[in-house]
């Protein structure tokens, strides 16, 4: 399930033309919608756990009222697994991983643990606590994960991936200079479309900041407070 790209460009373009506040070109809409794309999903690790905790503290609600449930399915888009080899005890972390979830043997049957490379030491230092073949752990890098013990074959490593950025293409007609929205070439949102309203007006109050109207963000801001307040109430 994705967001028209198209549709979100013409209504931020809709809104800030209403009282001629300005304009926002494809360039700067895709930028400003890639980095809102990430406010949103950075967004939904945290009113999920903050629902789980309702959820676990007797609030909840069943069938269309579970919430974790429902933002579970916002995320679930951006889930992927890859299958990648290990070199030495070591894999190179995915280029698009965003958050990790799991790295396990590929059938599932064993599970690396994660642990804080400076608490390795500490690991090692006792016979009780020591990684094993049986019990590996792994710690990451900049660049890459490293097993301890050392560990050979194929790894499944699971994780949410960052999202693809939104582009809004267009031909230009050479003699009005005129945009025409190509279907073809486009990137729409990966977004639940449930998030198209909030996305909106994340753009909207950045593009608040490229047009330089402070009214733009402060309307922007009030409506993203109401929707804010009534997810919470």
């Amino acid at each position: 399930m994705a967001i028209s790209v198209d549709t979100v460009y013409k209504t931020v373009l809709s809104i800030l033309n209403k009282e001629s506040r300005g304009f926002l070109t494809p360039e700067e809409f895709n930028k400003i919608g890639a980095q809102v794309q990430l406010d949103i999903l950075d967004q939904h690790f945290y009113d999920y756990n903050k629902a789980v905790v309702r959820h676990n503290a007797g609030r909840a609600v069943e069938d269309y009222g579970d919430i974790p449930e429902k933002i579970q399915q916002k995320i679930d888009p951006f889930y992927k697994t890859s299958n990648i080899t290990l070199v030495a005890g070591k894999i190179t972390i995915p280029s698009d991983v965003y958050k990790m979830i799991n790295i396990a043997t590929t059938d599932k049957l064993l599970q690396i643990e994660k642990v804080n490379k400076k608490n390795l030491s500490y690991l090692l230092s006792s016979p009780l606590t020591k990684p094993t073949t049986s019990f590996p752990v792994y710690y990451q890098t900049d660049t890459e994960f490293v097993t301890n013990p050392t560990l050979t074959g194929d790894l499944t490593v699971e994780y949410i991936k960052t999202p693809a950025a939104p582009v809004w293409a267009y031909t230009q007609n050479a003699s009005t200079g005129a945009l025409t929205f190509d279907d073809s070439s486009d990137v729409p949102f990966t977004l639940h479309s449930s998030d198209q309203v909030q996305l909106i007006l994340g753009i909207l109050k950045y593009a608040g900041l490229v047009i330089a109207d402070p009214t733009v963000i402060q309307a922007a801001s009030t409506e993203e407070n109401k929707t804010i307040q009534l997810e919470n109430s």
